[in-house]
């Protein structure tokens, strides 16, 4: 089973907006949640009541959508299936370490990676 490590002490002074930087950042659903199957991972966030998800279309295939949720969405997300499910050590461990994951995150990368190959799609969800 994953352990849960406290990087906050390691951090240096530069990370004093991590907070900021955070929520400002997206990370597309199916990693957020967890699983492969987007639908599934829709259901999951609908579930626990988290309303803010952003679509892109990818710039160079316009039929494809990317849907994004906030790393502080995912984050809390993944607290509340820890605390309300009951989900196996295997599981368990996953979401442990995608916490960690998503904690530590380079979020300046990823918001760049999102903006080269996508724009904001005209769609509501």
């Amino acid at each position: 089973m994953g352990e849960v490590v406290s990087l906050d002490r390691y951090r240096n002074q530069r990370f004093d907006n991590y907070t900021e930087e955070m929520s400002d950042s997206m990370v597309p659903v199916e990693f957020a949640v967890g699983f492969s199957d987007r639908s599934t991972c829709l259901e999951k966030i609908e579930q626990y009541g988290i309303r803010d998800i952003t679509a892109y279309r990818l710039t160079e295939q316009p039929n494809t959508v990317l849907h994004l949720i906030g790393v502080c969405d995912a984050i809390w997300l993944n607290k509340k299936i820890l605390e309300r499910e009951d989900i196996g050590d295997e599981e368990i461990a996953q979401r442990i370490d995608l916490i960690q994951m998503l904690e530590n995150a380079n979020f300046g990368l990823m918001d760049s990676l999102w903006r080269s190959f996508t724009r904001k799609a005209e769609i509501q969800l």
